[in-house]
Protein backbone atom coordinates (compact mmCIF):
# COMPACT_ATOMS: atom_id res chain seq x y z
CA UNK A 1 0.00 0.00 0.00
CA UNK A 2 3.05 2.20 0.03
CA UNK A 3 1.84 3.29 -3.53
CA UNK A 4 -1.26 5.30 -1.40
CA UNK A 5 2.00 7.76 0.47
CA UNK A 6 2.33 10.03 -3.26
CA UNK A 7 -1.91 10.05 -3.12
CA UNK A 8 -2.19 10.75 1.03
CA UNK A 9 0.51 13.65 0.95
CA UNK A 10 -0.95 15.28 -2.33
CA UNK A 11 -4.28 15.34 -0.74
CA UNK A 12 -3.32 16.75 2.70
CA UNK A 13 -1.41 19.87 0.61
CA UNK A 14 -4.74 20.38 -1.49
CA UNK A 15 -7.37 19.74 0.84
CA UNK A 16 -6.60 22.99 3.44
CA UNK A 17 -6.06 24.99 0.06
CA UNK A 18 -9.74 23.67 -0.86
CA UNK A 19 -11.11 24.50 2.59
CA UNK A 20 -9.87 28.19 2.66
CA UNK A 21 -10.88 28.92 -0.54
CA UNK A 22 -14.18 27.48 -0.49
CA UNK A 23 -14.73 29.45 2.67
CA UNK A 24 -13.55 33.03 1.20
CA UNK A 25 -15.76 32.16 -1.36
CA UNK A 26 -18.51 31.45 0.53
CA UNK A 27 -18.37 33.72 3.46
CA UNK A 28 -16.79 36.69 1.50
CA UNK A 29 -16.16 40.22 3.79
CA UNK A 30 -19.05 38.68 6.24
CA UNK A 31 -16.15 37.17 8.37
CA UNK A 32 -13.48 39.40 9.56
CA UNK A 33 -9.35 38.87 9.72
CA UNK A 34 -8.48 37.31 13.15
CA UNK A 35 -11.31 34.83 12.50
CA UNK A 36 -10.19 34.36 9.11
CA UNK A 37 -7.01 33.32 11.11
CA UNK A 38 -8.49 30.96 13.37
CA UNK A 39 -11.00 29.04 10.51
CA UNK A 40 -7.63 28.68 8.41
CA UNK A 41 -5.60 27.66 11.03
CA UNK A 42 -8.62 25.10 11.87
CA UNK A 43 -8.83 23.74 7.96
CA UNK A 44 -5.21 23.11 8.29
CA UNK A 45 -5.30 21.48 11.18
CA UNK A 46 -8.15 19.37 10.15
CA UNK A 47 -6.05 18.19 6.84
CA UNK A 48 -3.38 16.95 9.63
CA UNK A 49 -5.38 14.61 11.38
CA UNK A 50 -6.84 13.13 8.59
CA UNK A 51 -3.76 12.71 7.34
CA UNK A 52 -2.66 11.12 10.37
CA UNK A 53 -5.66 8.76 10.62
CA UNK A 54 -4.99 8.20 7.07
CA UNK A 55 -1.61 7.31 7.29
CA UNK A 56 -2.54 4.91 10.36
CA UNK A 57 -4.66 3.30 8.70
CA UNK A 58 -2.50 2.31 5.69
CA UNK A 59 0.81 1.70 7.30
CA UNK A 60 -0.61 0.00 10.72
CA UNK A 61 1.42 2.47 12.64
CA UNK A 62 1.26 6.20 14.20
CA UNK A 63 3.24 8.56 11.82
CA UNK A 64 4.73 9.94 15.04
CA UNK A 65 6.10 5.99 15.54
CA UNK A 66 7.56 5.77 12.09
CA UNK A 67 9.54 9.42 13.15
CA UNK A 68 10.62 7.93 16.71
CA UNK A 69 11.54 5.36 14.99
CA UNK A 70 13.49 6.97 12.31
CA UNK A 71 15.08 9.44 14.61
CA UNK A 72 16.32 6.34 16.81
CA UNK A 73 17.94 4.11 13.96
CA UNK A 74 19.92 7.14 12.65
CA UNK A 75 21.84 7.82 16.35
CA UNK A 76 22.26 4.26 17.03
CA UNK A 77 22.88 2.99 13.49
CA UNK A 78 23.59 6.14 11.26
CA UNK A 79 25.89 8.56 10.49
CA UNK A 80 25.39 9.83 14.34
CA UNK A 81 26.95 7.80 17.11
CA UNK A 82 24.48 8.80 20.03
CA UNK A 83 27.82 7.35 22.62
CA UNK A 84 30.43 9.35 21.00
CA UNK A 85 27.91 12.20 21.32
CA UNK A 86 27.08 11.44 25.18
CA UNK A 87 30.81 10.98 25.47
CA UNK A 88 30.85 14.90 24.02
CA UNK A 89 28.50 15.35 26.61
CA UNK A 90 30.11 14.56 29.37
CA UNK A 91 32.90 16.72 28.78
CA UNK A 92 30.41 19.20 28.82
CA UNK A 93 29.63 18.01 32.34
CA UNK A 94 26.49 17.57 30.71
CA UNK A 95 23.49 14.48 31.09
CA UNK A 96 26.11 13.22 33.33
CA UNK A 97 23.09 10.71 34.77
CA UNK A 98 22.81 8.90 31.04
CA UNK A 99 25.70 6.20 30.35
CA UNK A 100 24.71 4.55 27.58
CA UNK A 101 24.06 6.27 24.26
CA UNK A 102 20.42 4.99 24.17
CA UNK A 103 19.63 6.60 26.82
CA UNK A 104 20.33 9.68 25.39
CA UNK A 105 18.25 9.00 22.59
CA UNK A 106 15.25 7.87 24.77
CA UNK A 107 15.42 11.58 25.95
CA UNK A 108 15.73 13.41 22.64
CA UNK A 109 12.54 11.34 21.91
CA UNK A 110 10.60 12.18 25.30
CA UNK A 111 11.13 15.73 24.77
CA UNK A 112 9.92 15.83 21.04
CA UNK A 113 7.24 13.82 22.06
CA UNK A 114 6.38 16.51 24.40
CA UNK A 115 6.65 19.09 21.85
CA UNK A 116 4.57 17.57 19.20
CA UNK A 117 0.88 19.49 20.37
CA UNK A 118 2.34 22.78 20.62
CA UNK A 119 4.47 22.55 17.08
CA UNK A 120 1.67 21.05 15.30
CA UNK A 121 -1.02 24.29 16.41
CA UNK A 122 1.62 26.73 16.37
CA UNK A 123 2.89 24.82 12.73
CA UNK A 124 -0.97 24.72 11.43
CA UNK A 125 -1.37 28.67 12.43
CA UNK A 126 1.37 29.78 9.76
CA UNK A 127 0.11 27.74 7.50
CA UNK A 128 -3.23 28.48 7.93
CA UNK A 129 -2.00 32.38 7.99
CA UNK A 130 0.25 32.24 5.06
CA UNK A 131 -2.06 29.94 2.71
CA UNK A 132 -4.88 32.52 3.66
CA UNK A 133 -3.24 35.55 2.41
CA UNK A 134 -2.11 33.54 -0.88
CA UNK A 135 -5.33 32.62 -1.74
CA UNK A 136 -6.95 35.56 -0.97
CA UNK A 137 -4.90 37.43 -3.22
CA UNK A 138 -5.65 35.13 -6.29
CA UNK A 139 -9.58 35.13 -5.41
CA UNK A 140 -8.95 38.79 -5.34
CA UNK A 141 -7.59 38.84 -9.04
CA UNK A 142 -10.82 37.15 -10.20
CA UNK A 143 -13.02 39.80 -8.65
CA UNK A 144 -13.96 37.39 -5.56
CA UNK A 145 -15.27 39.21 -2.58
CA UNK A 146 -12.35 39.19 -0.17
CA UNK A 147 -12.21 39.96 3.33
CA UNK A 148 -9.47 43.00 4.16
CA UNK A 149 -6.50 42.10 5.97
CA UNK A 150 -4.85 44.85 8.29
CA UNK A 151 -1.32 45.65 7.84
CA UNK A 152 1.33 43.92 9.69
CA UNK A 153 2.01 47.23 12.05
CA UNK A 154 -1.70 47.17 12.70
CA UNK A 155 -2.14 43.63 13.54
CA UNK A 156 -3.83 43.66 16.91
CA UNK A 157 -5.46 40.84 19.94
CA UNK A 158 -8.84 41.54 20.65
CA UNK A 159 -10.47 43.27 23.70
CA UNK A 160 -9.34 41.23 26.46
CA UNK A 161 -7.85 38.71 24.54
CA UNK A 162 -3.96 39.81 26.02
CA UNK A 163 -5.26 39.40 29.76
CA UNK A 164 -7.33 35.95 29.24
CA UNK A 165 -3.70 34.47 27.73
CA UNK A 166 -1.64 35.93 30.72
CA UNK A 167 -4.06 34.22 33.20
CA UNK A 168 -4.47 30.99 31.04
CA UNK A 169 -1.01 30.52 30.79
CA UNK A 170 -0.94 31.12 34.58
CA UNK A 171 -3.91 28.64 35.61
CA UNK A 172 -1.22 26.17 33.32
CA UNK A 173 1.56 26.88 35.17
CA UNK A 174 -0.10 26.03 38.35
CA UNK A 175 -1.33 22.83 36.95
CA UNK A 176 2.15 21.41 36.64
CA UNK A 177 3.25 22.41 39.71
CA UNK A 178 0.01 20.70 41.28
CA UNK A 179 1.43 17.67 40.13
CA UNK A 180 -1.34 16.66 37.59
CA UNK A 181 -0.24 13.77 35.62
CA UNK A 182 1.10 14.79 31.96
CA UNK A 183 0.12 18.23 33.09
CA UNK A 184 3.80 19.36 31.67
CA UNK A 185 2.69 19.21 27.89
CA UNK A 186 -0.30 20.96 28.46
CA UNK A 187 1.78 23.89 30.20
CA UNK A 188 4.57 23.32 27.13
CA UNK A 189 1.80 23.43 24.87
CA UNK A 190 -0.28 26.65 25.88
CA UNK A 191 3.18 28.31 27.01
CA UNK A 192 4.80 28.34 23.36
CA UNK A 193 1.65 29.08 21.85
CA UNK A 194 1.22 32.16 23.67
CA UNK A 195 4.84 33.03 23.46
CA UNK A 196 4.53 32.68 19.67
CA UNK A 197 1.44 34.99 19.84
CA UNK A 198 2.91 37.55 21.68
CA UNK A 199 6.35 37.63 19.79
CA UNK A 200 4.18 38.06 16.28
CA UNK A 201 2.43 41.35 18.45
CA UNK A 202 5.97 42.25 19.53
CA UNK A 203 7.49 42.14 15.76
CA UNK A 204 4.24 44.14 14.58
CA UNK A 205 4.94 47.31 16.96
CA UNK A 206 8.40 47.10 16.43
CA UNK A 207 7.54 47.20 12.64
CA UNK A 208 4.82 50.10 13.44
CA UNK A 209 7.18 52.88 15.41
CA UNK A 210 9.89 51.89 12.50
CA UNK A 211 7.82 53.16 10.24
CA UNK A 212 6.64 55.90 12.80
CA UNK A 213 10.18 56.26 13.02
CA UNK A 214 10.44 56.76 8.63
CA UNK A 215 13.16 54.47 9.09
CA UNK A 216 13.81 52.82 5.50
CA UNK A 217 12.19 49.74 4.19
CA UNK A 218 15.63 47.91 3.75
CA UNK A 219 16.50 48.99 7.10
CA UNK A 220 13.53 47.95 8.73
CA UNK A 221 14.10 44.32 7.44
CA UNK A 222 17.58 44.56 8.54
CA UNK A 223 16.27 45.12 12.26
CA UNK A 224 13.86 42.93 12.40
CA UNK A 225 15.50 39.59 10.89
CA UNK A 226 18.57 40.77 13.30
CA UNK A 227 16.14 41.05 16.70
CA UNK A 228 14.17 37.93 15.53
CA UNK A 229 17.65 35.59 14.78
CA UNK A 230 19.73 37.70 17.70
CA UNK A 231 17.41 38.98 20.56
CA UNK A 232 14.05 37.04 19.77
CA UNK A 233 13.61 36.17 23.42
CA UNK A 234 12.47 39.95 24.53
CA UNK A 235 9.72 39.69 21.52
CA UNK A 236 6.97 38.05 23.32
CA UNK A 237 7.80 40.50 26.34
CA UNK A 238 7.65 43.55 24.08
CA UNK A 239 4.38 42.16 22.41
CA UNK A 240 2.94 41.84 26.12
CA UNK A 241 3.71 45.24 26.98
CA UNK A 242 2.03 46.64 23.85
CA UNK A 243 -1.32 44.98 24.60
CA UNK A 244 -1.31 45.74 28.22
CA UNK A 245 -0.34 49.53 27.89
CA UNK A 246 -1.61 50.23 24.55
CA UNK A 247 1.67 51.50 23.67
CA UNK A 248 0.88 52.08 19.42
CA UNK A 249 -2.66 53.33 20.58
CA UNK A 250 -1.04 55.85 22.69
CA UNK A 251 1.75 57.22 20.29
CA UNK A 252 -1.31 57.71 17.58
CA UNK A 253 -3.51 59.31 19.82
CA UNK A 254 -0.37 61.64 21.03
CA UNK A 255 1.89 62.35 17.48
CA UNK A 256 -0.39 61.05 14.85
CA UNK A 257 -4.05 62.49 15.53
CA UNK A 258 -4.50 66.19 15.16
CA UNK A 259 -7.49 68.40 15.28
CA UNK A 260 -9.48 65.04 16.48
CA UNK A 261 -8.75 63.85 12.86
Amino acid sequence: MHFLHPILSIIFLLLPIILIGGLIKRLGKKVNFYEYVLLSAGSVLLSLVLYLIMYGWINSQSAFDAIWGSFRHSFTNGAVDANQLLKLYHQWNIFQNFTTGEQLVGFFIAEMKNAVPAVILISSLIYGVALFLIIRLILKRFDYETPAVRRFEEWNFPKGMAIGLVILMLVSYIGQNLGIPRFEVVNLTITALISFLFMVMGLSMLWFFLKAGNVPGVVRWVLIIFIFIFLGAILPFLGLLDQLLHLRTRYRNKFLFKNGK
